[in-house]
């Protein structure tokens, strides 16, 4: 007897938990049937995302062959800058000290310059003395002529006068 209230009671509980087990699959029901729209919109952008990965994964092996192609050219490219690079550092090291040897050459060279027209001034005076005392006779005034015509060299050109305002109107 015992065991047969046991066994009605335990049956009473199932039958309430079906009962609430059933309500709650109605509801679901419910909600799939609401949700099922969007379940198909989902599986559609699922569906586009596969294909897009699928030809981002095409694109991606089409490049990675692509830059393989590339990678020895680039890679001798960057030994023969690197070659480039040091033969510049060494010619630019070789113009520094060539530079320098440079303005120490001009410097003596324009030393030598300034010795030599001083010398040669002073010749040149020389003989304008000698030449203004052997016509010491004339007019000074020929005697200055003299002298200013003794400092331009022969070969020079000679200055023009700028045309007047009124005869560049002519």
């Amino acid at each position: 007897m015992w065991l047969d209230v046991g066994i009605v009671f335990l049956l009473v509980i199932t039958i309430g938990f079906c009962y609430r087990l059933s309500n709650r699959l109605l509801s679901l029901k419910k909600l799939t049937n609401a949700l099922s729209p969007s379940i198909e919109r989902l599986g559609q952008v699922l569906n586009r995302a596969n294909q897009a990965i699928g030809f981002l994964k095409q694109a991606t092996e089409t490049s990675q062959k692509g830059i393989e192609s590339y990678i020895p050219n680039a890679h001798a490219i960057s030994d023969d800058l690197l070659l480039l690079i040091e033969h510049a550092d060494r010619v630019s090291y070789r113009l520094d000290d060539l530079i320098v040897k440079a303005g120490a050459i001009e410097k003596e060279l324009r030393q030598t310059v300034l010795v030599s027209m001083r010398q040669t001034e002073k010749h040149k005076d020389t003989k304008v003395s000698s030449r203004l005392q052997s016509r010491s006779t004339g007019d000074p005034r020929d005697l200055f002529v003299q002298r200013v015509i003794s400092r331009y060299p022969k070969n020079a050109e000679p200055l023009q006068a700028k045309p007047l305002k009124s005869e560049e109107k002519r």
